[in-house]
């Protein structure tokens, strides 16, 4: 069980997985990422995006403090998707919506890279964070299975009137998601939180939000501090940013650092 506020939610996993580790041993969601912060935002969401699932946390969060949001989840790895169906089953959650497609830059198929671990061969489903879309496919036991893509624009044209928050995490392809998405970035501007690890693919982030006006947040202990550029000389532990376009900065105010 994970504490939201003074609600609790059930999580299936397994050793595998990272982040319930350390929801355990940290004593839950104190800390642990922007978590608290997403759990205060959720109630002014209306509808959410959670692109790189994993077993589904950021969305258990948003559907147990917002039942009346609209949620949908992309998960195409197999293991962390069966687990994701599983924690909203469990939860009882009907306004989440699981996704077994990869977002992408195209419409189609893509080479989808999923973890073995030889640790634990006896588990049907690893869970590890660094499935991905082809940024990395080396140095792990990665194993090359296809996947159906879709585009975000395409998605949200079919599903959504308006979506206000995405959360993306992809293992170093979140900019060929956000690359061809022109509707959303343009006339739905919703606030984007995404992993920005240090020295991957910040300069091409930061070039397709800055087309649409966006302007940076990065996430540290304390709340959003506003910068003027992603892009770091030095790794300074930020892993995520909030790019927020100015139409949406009072979501957010509450928690920006002056």
């Amino acid at each position: 069980c994970v504490s939201v506020g003074n609600e609790k939610i059930q999580m299936f996993t397994n050793q595998t997985n990272y982040v319930t580790h350390l929801l355990f041993w940290n004593g839950g969601l104190r800390g642990f990422e922007y978590a608290e912060l997403f759990a205060a935002l959720a109630p002014k969401i209306n509808e959410f995006m959670d692109i790189g699932a994993n077993i589904g946390l950021y969305s258990l969060i948003a559907a147990k403090i917002n039942p009346k949001m609209n949620i949908v989840g992309f998960e195409p790895a197999s293991g962390p998707l069966y687990f994701y169906k599983k924690n909203v089953s469990r939860n009882n959650f009907s306004n989440i919506k699981v996704e077994a497609i990869a977002l992408s830059e195209k419409i189609g198929t893509i080479d989808f890279y999923e973890i073995s671990n030889p640790k634990y061969k006896y588990l049907k489903h690893n869970l590890a964070g660094e499935n991905n879309a082809g940024s990395k496919s080396k140095g792990r036991n990665y194993v090359k299975i296809t996947v159906n893509t879709e585009t975000l624009d395409n998605y949200v044209s079919r599903n959504f009137k308006e979506v206000d928050l995405i959360k993306i995490d992809t293992e170093g392809t979140e900019h060929y998601i956000l690359q061809n998405a022109d509707n959303v970035l343009s006339k739905m501007q919703p606030i984007i939180i995404c992993e920005t690890l240090y020295n991957v693919i910040e300069s091409d982030l930061e070039q397709i939000m800055r087309k649409y006006g966006y302007e940076f947040y990065n996430h540290i202990p304390q709340g959003l501090k506003k910068v003027d550029t992603i892009v770091r000389d030095n790794d300074n532990g930020v892993r995520n940013c909030f790019f927020v376009h100015p139409n949406k900065t009072h979501l957010i105010e509450p928690f920006i650092i002056r």
